[in-house]
């Protein structure tokens, strides 16, 4: 028996071990399937043929040969730091000029202030029209050669007809405009200035008339300054009393359903230079008396006063009830006292999102609140918070509807004898009878007095605090600090909540934008949004005294008008003008830097000025414009350089180099730095590690510091030289050097680069319609004048002559003679691109090839191109000529025309030093099966040997991709036997250096991230090291997140709700007729300055939704709770080897991939496109977001000599394994990746979109976190904020005292709801 079952035993052994060796051997059938061996034959003939085919088409080897053997050329090393400081002090020259510009506006105005014969009557007549002034926004526009006597001007309103006319309008005037393209093609009038009034100021009060009446006089010195130096942009004095003087003239359009809110007051560079920096302390009641119409005006001052500050600037927001609280729980320190914060468009945005949402309960504990106001600025001013703030002025802004007493005791412990802390209220509520107490402490502290009655008076209210603020300043009167301003956009989104195009002088909703933008890109007139930086100045008044009218009662039923002469210290307004950034960047010619070289600037707060990484807009996407980011021009300095830190990889890390070097350029020390860093390119996508070279230094006279950066491997190495074009040596006989360049050639020049030029433009005879055609004019000019061509002055020109002993001229140029010298050589050097191939040889290229066109672009900013594809049909182009739905592509030169800036040609010059003898092959992303499309493929030519070399140009090749696709797959038929990439047991993909699918059997994987695809075996390649991982974080990005909503049921916490809402809108229509028709003249012209506003939606406003092309209110759209991306497991790889096996867990299936895909687009995940998110109601907040790019590392697959092999195994129920194998394509930057598709593997999904960073617990917001940095910032250099004899002036506000007060705040409150 024993014996029996050791019999079965061992046949039961035999079987198990006869199954095993059968499923061994299956297996191994299954892994032979891909032969590495034939893989890398394919791999080896495909990069070979292209080698060579590219190297022909190129013209390579010619090229290389001709840069190495020019005697003109040669490499040379650049001192890094000597050029940055010459770069400084030219900048600084230029900025010099338009601070002279702008004393020289100060000047003028004070002394024609100071000489003005003030005439109470002035706005009297005014409304009869027996005064006129230009009026920007009732100005009449003259067409070329209309006289204004026929035509269409017969149909204009003007003040100039007969009062019986229809067409008679007291204000209205004519002026000539013509487009200037120094302005950015918008039609001006150099010969005069126009003015500004904004809806809620009143150009017949007397004290605004005036004022416009004796700025005119500015228009002299407009005219004087732009003459001596045509660069200066816009020039402009905004007055005290709310006006702008803008010059030139221009038309500012309006539109009856959009108001006109635009207020020079509330602009950063009004406030910085209106008073020194500030720290403020905002006390809100929220008691329970501030309910209803009291609690939403206190809002609006709260908001009002936010957006008077600046980034130099702090401030904070306590609510006071039976306690004092901060109202952003996150604005406190460690001991959870509250603290200050800087004034940035973020923080802003944080206090009101959360003043919008206060609730009002007990009562208000107004000793609590006054003494925790002071002992907060009395940390910083002399506690261990001294550091931060500002150190200069100090304010408490009281918000309340009541003071119950004149609490003295505080006052004097806290504020005396000094009075370091002025104190300003405003008392809300028009009941309100007991005003003495408010007004004593305002009065007492000095500060200033507001009694708010109205929503529509807010802002003028709010603006009274200002001019008190600038008493020192002014008291002072020798000394005008300079302040310059950060970066802003001329068109934006200001704190009034209205999107405005300043240099269009227009308020637009967004579907008015986009048909003024389409309009005027079809007239070729808009040139884009401009970035700029604005240099202001305070004007003073000279006068020590003015007459005050103040009402006596002399008895219950009379009053009487005393007039007497009390001391002023009054700011008359802020004379300034922009500087545009591009004109800064003028001076720092990107040649100098080099490829992968460039330029940037920070301020005192360490902001950018700019910054090749600085992205201030929302990109476009489909019918929608591009949209400014909320925190666009507060964009640090360590936000932009991402440094590589291989042991963290943390958000927001505190790198020592970075932090060192931020701090002495805040500072505005010079110095030196080299980093590692991370370069993200092609919008995010794509990314390389680089070491670079930074060199810094201040630019005088200004908070700015300026700095260069150099790639340190060939970044302190240049090709120098050009045709010196004055000796005939250097040509051959009769040549002209314009025979270098042709006329209407195929050949471009960077379009931003200054070459030669005439002053700014010149008149319209030297206009040209592309820079190609200026560049073609200088050099026949050349060819005519010889050894007598005057190559102008440097790049700053001594002011105000332009050569010689002339003045400024239409004739006056300026060229660039070591740029255009350097052009001329590279033209002569790549004309053999001019020099015909036959026919059949082009046609060869393409027939056997698929090469459309070959180019080169040289370190000039030089772009020749050849065709060799055949010229289309032209039946078929007039068939086609326009399809809306599927738009012609652009030629190659039309968006390839910028060299050196081009990705193309910074990648082929990285790719270098990986491989010299290669190109660099990129397609289209995640163009999928859209035809025609191209592949390029780009190859640098450096001159020089071993370290000392520097690249001198690249060229490059776009290749047709069904013609690049085949001739791929025909090398994979033809050499793989049973083996081929057509079979269907195999995948192929061809993959560059990022990971992006070049080609692919499948037509929609071609431009898509490899991981989206076969997310498995990239993490095997990253395991093993054929792949980097790379995390790179964007701190300028936006989130689109749902918009919060009250409860709709709100509108019926109160009854009275629906019956004012009633009220409102049957009264609004009688207040439109009265305000439409100016009315309110007929009994009073003179009544007020404070007409009224709409609070208009930002990209601030916590209750904005986006909702198709415009901004909407949606009261009833309740957003649904978030739903998290769900996370893959982790694969577990094995250690590197060269031949290795790796485990793939089982996850989703394909179906259940794709569900999963249209789940994250409908439920808040990975939104590919803008336009999906305007249909939902979404919001733009500022936040940081994160994304895992991928780069090669060649050396994992040159280093074993032969391809790498890789299994999967368990990555399906039915035990199969899964073969692939990975070859270096040589002679590019392209892997192909063979895999197995017997075996169905479920794969891995890797995408590289980026998800926003999670700091932590759901209370802590992004905001909060990014304040906690504590970044190192530089205080402003001047601060003056006493001056002795400021006791003197007695003037601190007082109650309404507008005649017919009461009829005035009627309308004031009724045209509120109008334009609600």
């Amino acid at each position: 028996m024993t014996g029996v079952r050791w019999g079965l035993a061992g046949l039961v052994l035999l079987a198990s071990v006869a199954v095993t060796q059968f499923q061994q051997q299956q297996q191994q059938q299954q892994t032979n399937q891909i032969d590495a061996k034939t893989v890398e034959g394919w791999s080896q003939k495909f990069g070979a043929e292209l080698w060579v085919s590219l190297s022909q088409a190129t013209r390579r080897e010619s090229i290389q040969g001709q840069y190495d053997n020019m005697p003109q050329l040669s490499v040379a090393e650049v001192d890094g730091f000597e050029m940055v400081r010459t770069m400084a002090a030219e900048v600084q020259i230029m900025m010099q000029h338009k601070i002279d510009a702008i004393k020289r506006i100060m000047e003028l105005a004070e002394n024609i202030a100071l000489d003005h014969k003030y005439d109470k009557e002035r706005g009297s007549r005014l409304a009869e029209g027996r005064y006129v002034y230009v009026n920007a926004k009732k100005l009449n526009v003259l067409p070329d050669g209309d006289s204004g006597g026929n035509g269409e001007f017969d149909r204009y309103l003007s003040q100039y007809r007969d009062p019986s006319s229809e067409y008679y309008a007291p204000g209205y005037s004519r002026l000539m405009l013509n487009p200037d393209p120094h302005f950015s093609g918008i039609p001006v009038n150099t010969s005069r200035s126009s003015v500004h009034v904004p809806t809620n100021v009143f150009d017949g009060e007397p004290k605004v008339i005036n004022a416009i009446d004796w700025s005119k006089k500015l228009d002299d010195i407009f005219r004087d300054n732009y003459e001596r130096d045509p660069s200066l942009s816009w020039q402009y004095f905004g007055s005290s009393t709310g006006f702008l003087r803008q010059y030139p003239a221009i038309k500012w359009l309006t539109y009856e359903d959009d108001p006109d809110m635009y207020d020079a007051r509330m602009r950063d560079w009004y406030i910085k230079s209106a008073a020194s920096a500030k720290d403020i302390v905002i006390l809100l009641d929220t008691s329970g008396s501030m309910t209803g119409l009291r609690k939403e005006i206190a809002k609006h001052v709260v908001i009002n006063i936010m957006e008077t500050l600046g980034e130099d600037d702090f401030l904070t927001v306590l609510t006071f009830s039976d306690e004092t609280r901060p109202l952003v729980d996150c604005f406190t320190d460690a001991d959870g006292e509250p603290e200050l914060v800087q004034a940035t468009t973020e923080n802003i945005a944080e206090f009101t999102e959360a003043v919008n949402n206060i609730e009002t309960e007990e009562i208000a504990n107004f000793t609590s609140a006054l003494v925790t106001g002071f002992n907060l600025l009395e940390r910083y001013k002399t506690g261990q918070a001294r550091t931060s703030g500002t150190g200069c002025n100090q304010a408490i802004m009281l918000v309340t509807d009541g003071v119950p007493y004149k609490f003295e005791t505080i006052f004097q412990e806290h504020n005396e004898p000094s009075t370091p802390v002025r104190m300003f209220t405003y008392l809300i509520g028009r009941e309100i009878s007991d005003l003495e107490a408010a007004k004593w402490i305002a009065c007492h502290n000095k500060g200033y007095f507001t009694h708010v009655t109205t929503l529509a008076e807010v802002k003028e209210q709010v603006l009274k605090y200002i001019p008190v603020m600038a008493r020192p300043l002014v008291l002072m009167r020798e000394q005008h600090p300079v302040r310059w301003t950060g970066v802003y956009a001329d068109i934006e989104v200001p704190n009034d909540r209205m999107l405005w195009v300043i240099g269009l002088a227009k308020p637009m909703t967004r579907g008015q934008l986009r048909e003024e933008l389409e309009a005027q890109d079809r007239e070729g007139t808009f040139k884009g949004y401009k970035l700029m930086t604005t240099v202001s100045i305070p004007v003073y008044n000279k006068k020590n005294h003015t007459n005050f009218t103040e009402s006596i009662r002399v008895s219950d039923k009379k009053k009487v008008d005393k007039v007497k002469k009390v001391r002023i210290a009054e700011l008359l307004g802020v004379a300034g003008t922009d500087v545009p950034i591009a004109q800064i960047e003028k001076l720092i010619p990107p040649y100098k830097l080099g490829v992968n070289g460039y330029s940037f600037a920070v301020n005192n707060n360490g902001y950018i000025l700019y910054h090749p990484d600085l992205r201030p807009m929302i990109p476009r996407s489909g019918a929608f414009q591009e949209i400014l980011k909320p925190n666009y021009n507060s964009v640090d300095l360590a936000e932009v350089e991402l440094v590589y830190n291989p042991r963290s990889d943390e958000p927001r890390y505190n790198d020592s180099n970075l932090f060192m070097m931020r701090k002495e350029m805040v500072d505005q020390k010079d110095g030196v730095q080299r980093m590692t860093v991370k370069v993200h390119m092609d919008d995010m996508k794509r990314v390389t590690i680089r070491e670079q070279d930074y060199f810094y230094h201040n630019i005088s006279n200004t908070p700015f510091t300026l700095g260069i950066v150099f790639p340190s491997k060939y970044g302190k190495y240049r090709v120098v030289g050009g045709l010196e074009v004055n000796d005939p040596g250097n040509r051959q006989p009769n040549q002209k050097v314009s025979d270098f360049l042709e006329k209407d050639g195929k050949w471009k020049i960077h379009p931003d680069w200054v070459y030669c030029e005439y002053n700014y433009g010149g008149t319209r005879d030297r206009l040209f319609d592309k820079p190609e055609d200026m560049m073609h004019h200088f050099l026949m000019r050349l060819d005519d004048e010889n050894k007598s061509f005057n190559w102008g002055q440097s790049r700053v020109r001594p002011l105000p002559k332009c050569q010689g002993n002339g003045v400024y001229t239409p004739d006056c140029q300026k060229c660039d003679k070591e740029l255009v010298q350097a052009l001329i050589l590279d033209a002569m050097i790549t004309k053999v691109f001019e020099d015909k191939t036959s026919s059949a040889d082009s046609s060869q290229l393409f027939q056997l090839f698929g090469i459309n066109l070959s180019f080169v672009a040289t370190r000039s900013g030089l772009t020749r191109w050849e065709e060799h594809a055949p010229p289309p049909d032209p039946v078929y182009d007039e068939e086609h000529a326009f399809d809306p739905e599927n738009p012609k592509e652009p030629h190659f030169s039309e968006v390839n025309n910028e060299a050196t800036d081009e990705v193309w040609y910074k990648r082929a010059v990285d790719y270098h030093y990986n491989n010299p003898e290669s190109f660099v092959f990129s397609v289209p992303f995640d163009i999928g099966d859209k035809r025609p499309t191209v592949v390029t493929a780009t190859h640098a030519i450096f001159k020089g040997k071993g370290t000392k070399k520097a690249p001198a140009a690249v060229v490059g090749v776009q290749i047709d991709y069904e013609h690049f696709r085949n001739k791929f797959m025909n090398i994979t038929n033809k050499q793989g036997g049973t083996l081929s990439c057509d079979s269907s047991k195999v995948e192929c993909y061809v993959i560059d250096n990022n990971g992006f699918v070049v080609i692919s059997e499948d037509p929609l994987n071609t431009g898509k991230f490899f991981g989206e695809i076969d997310g498995t075996v990239l993490n095997s390649l990253v395991q093993n090291q054929v792949f980097k991982k790379i995390k790179v974080y964007d701190y300028q990005a936006i989130c689109l997140e749902s918009a919060a909503y009250g409860n709709p049921a709100s509108i019926m916490m109160t009854p009275f709700r629906v019956m004012a809402n009633i009220f409102n809108w049957i009264l609004a229509n009688i207040a439109f007729t009265i305000i439409r028709f100016e009315l309110h003249h007929l009994w009073n012209p003179d009544w007020t300055y404070a007409m009224p506003q709409q609070s208009q939606p930002s990209l601030n406003d916590p209750n904005l939704v986006y909702d198709g092309d415009y901004y909407a209110y949606d009261d009833e759209y309740m957003p649904a709770a978030p739903v998290e991306e769900p996370q893959m497991p982790p694969l577990q790889e094995p250690e590197p080897d060269v031949q290795y096996e790796d485990e793939a867990p089982p996850t989703f299936s394909e179906k259940d991939n794709q569900l999963m895909q249209e789940y994250y687009q409908k439920e808040g995940g990975p939104i590919p496109i803008l336009d999906m998110t305007y249909i939902n109601k979404t919001q733009p907040k500022p936040c940081d977001k994160e994304v895992e790019l991928y780069e090669l590392n060649e050396e994992a697959l040159k280093k074993e000599g032969r391809p790498l092999q890789g299994i999967l195994r368990n990555c399906h129920t039915s035990n199969c394994v899964r073969q692939f194998t990975v070859s270096m394509i040589p002679n590019t930057n392209l892997i192909l990746v063979a895999a197995d598709t017997t075996c169905p593997c479920y794969s891995n999904r890797i995408s590289v979109e980026p998800t926003k960073v999670d700091y932590g617990p759901s209370n802590e917001t992004m905001y909060c976190e990014k304040l906690k940095t504590n970044l190192y910032r530089k205080k402003p250099h001047q601060c003056i904020k006493y001056h002795p004899q400021e006791e003197e002036i007695s003037l601190c506000g007082s109650g309404c005292s507008f005649k017919m007060c009461p009829v005035v705040l009627i309308i004031l409150y009724l045209t509120t709801y109008l334009y609600q």
